[in-house]
């Protein structure tokens, strides 16, 4: 695709955006950042100041027996409860959930969080949704996090050509037809324009979960586990991601 014809299929947001951006003091990084902080500060303080977002959640910390999925996108299930800091059409309650979760202590069966954690900044927001994710749970409630596996990539990368990684894929296109070279495409699926703090392991988000506080894990593999009702693994990450279980 030449770049005029990119630039015509660019909303007036995006074309406005696209000028601006290299006219400000801040790079593109900073700029994302900023935007993304902004978006999530907008979305607490309504929280706390909206009567109808303050109903929602003063109902949902009065239920028991939930099912919660963390950073559902667009993705959301009915019967569940479905968070994102972005709103859209199966989001139950938009939320920062990187510091606050909207329920009740020991209220939830099960958190399903895909592809969220490798989002987080591992200095602050990894420990503090993690604490409170264990403090939203039963005792007997399941905690299930899906990353992307970074040892799957790393092997990709050192066997000669680009077989294994086009199979794996980084999410999208095909990555010999997208990357230049096989660290581009690494350094996409662990940077993925900084709105990831890197990659994890079994072995690293084994200890990640372990640091938290639970007891209880295991290593599964897609749609297979103990979550309560049934795993709800997205398709297109199944090839590409690891899949972990715990409990309190």
């Amino acid at each position: 695709m030449s770049e005029k014809t990119v630039a015509n299929s660019m909303t007036l947001k995006q074309r406005f955006g696209a000028w601006l951006i290299p006219r400000l003091f801040i790079n593109r990084h900073v700029f994302n950042h900023i935007r993304l902080e902004l978006n999530a500060l907008r979305v607490r303080i309504l929280s706390q100041l909206n009567p109808g977002l303050r109903g929602k959640i003063y109902y949902l910390r009065q239920q028991h027996d939930l099912l919660i999925n963390i950073g559902c996108g667009p993705f959301g299930h009915s019967n569940w409860v479905n968070l994102d800091l972005f709103p859209h059409p199966n989001v139950t309650l938009t939320a920062d959930c990187r510091r606050w979760l909207p329920f009740a202590d020991s209220s939830c069966l099960g958190i399903h969080v895909e592809h969220f954690l490798e989002h987080l900044n591992p200095v602050d927001e990894r420990s503090q949704f993690l604490q409170e994710c264990r403090r939203c749970l039963q005792p007997n409630g399941v905690l299930r996090v899906i990353v992307p596996d970074a040892e799957l990539y790393i092997k990709a990368y050192l066997e000669s050509g680009w077989d294994t990684l086009n199979q794996i894929g980084c999410g999208g296109d095909k990555p010999e037809t997208v990357f230049k070279t096989k660290m581009d495409a690494l350094n996409h699926v662990f940077i993925q324009d900084w709105e990831h703090y890197g990659g994890y392991d079994a072995e690293s988000l084994e200890q990640t979960i372990k640091d938290a506080g639970f007891k209880q894990i295991t290593r599964w593999s897609w749609q297979q586990g103990d979550f309560p009702g049934g795993c709800i693994d997205r398709d297109q990450h199944r090839l590409y991601s690891l899949y972990f279980e715990a409990k309190l």
